[in-house]
């Protein structure tokens, strides 16, 4: 006794029990269906002649259908074939989409850190999208407005800073701490390294406006943890209005020392490191991401990039 189409395609659209058929005729329907012809299609999926006209057969059996008939030296597909054929098509492409490792490239990458950070990694990132992911739109932001909100929202995909904690669903990887140098214009009293870090109070302090306007559980940069606390202190909105000032003062600035080393080439600024007293506070930052985000391939290439740029330049 044979099931008519139309009851076969009732079943198919109701309670059909899917652990019954074997999918992998799927792929010879798909292969049949598009190449009209059996030697081609078992070619194509590298089976025999046989097994692939066995399993024709079997599928004739289960849509009580030729599906393909002889015409000539070749062959036909029947009108339920023919109507088969786009509906075959989203089927067996839906099931490359979930059986996939590939997950589709990110629109836009938005990634916050501080501006004396951003120096040493803007080109960088922007080379590794332009290459790994040409459609992803690189999007630096420098600063940290509300950015644990901005990451729970994916308003931002990725945090360079320092957080007190990363609240439950968000990853925070801490990098090793890295060494520190001090900056100063050239000729500076203090750049041969002959004064101790804690005597460079009595020189101007620079604040980075960005390193200090953060609550309590916020995103910070963390130069305020490097600066050495004097009596005259100037606040500056970003690290080259504070570069300029060196320049042109007895200032003294701590920066981690990549950032430092970049600084100090682009306003040919003087790096020195104190030879008596106490080592240099270090510098210590974290990546901060929401768990959405842990097992994409390109965010973890991101995370591996900023890890070598700024420990590598240490």
């Amino acid at each position: 006794m044979t099931i008519s189409s139309t009851l076969l395609s009732e079943d198919l659209e109701g309670a059909l029990d899917l652990g019954g058929f074997d999918l992998n005729l799927l792929l010879v329907l798909s292969a049949l269906l598009r190449l009209r012809n059996i030697t081609h299609a078992g070619n194509e999926l590298r089976l025999s002649q046989p097994a692939t006209s066995r399993a024709l057969t079997r599928l004739r059996e289960i849509f009580s259908d030729q599906l393909l008939t002889r015409h000539l030296r070749s062959f036909e597909l029947t009108p339920l074939a023919e109507k088969l054929v786009p509906k075959v098509e989203v089927a067996v492409k839906n099931i490359g989409n979930i059986f996939s490792n590939r997950v589709p490239p990110p629109e836009r990458f938005a990634l916050a850190m501080p501006d004396h950070l951003a120096l040493l990694l803007i080109a960088n990132l922007t080379g590794y999208f332009r290459e790994v992911s040409p459609t992803t739109v690189f999007l630096p932001i420098i600063g940290f407005s509300d950015a644990l909100a901005q990451l729970e929202t994916g308003q931002i995909d990725l945090v360079l800073g320092i957080a007190d904690d990363a609240p439950l669903g968000f990853y925070c990887r801490t990098l090793p701490a890295i060494h520190t140098l001090c900056l100063s214009r050239q000729g500076h009293v203090a750049a041969g390294g002959r004064v101790a870090y804690g005597e460079l109070g009595r020189f101007l302090s620079i604040r980075i406006g960005s390193s200090y306007n953060a609550s309590f559980g916020e995103v910070r940069d963390g130069i305020e943890a490097l600066r050495p606390r004097g009596k005259e202190t100037l606040t500056v909105p970003d690290i080259h209005t504070a570069a300029s000032l060196l320049q042109g003062t007895d200032a003294v600035l701590v920066l981690p020392a990549p950032s430092a080393r970049f600084i100090s080439e682009r306003y040919r600024l003087a790096t020195f490191t104190p030879q008596k007293g106490p080592p240099l506070p270090t510098y210590q930052v974290s990546m901060i991401w929401h768990e959405r985000w842990h097992r994409s391939s390109i965010h973890a290439g991101v995370r591996s990039m900023i890890a070598s740029y700024v420990l590598e330049g240490s």
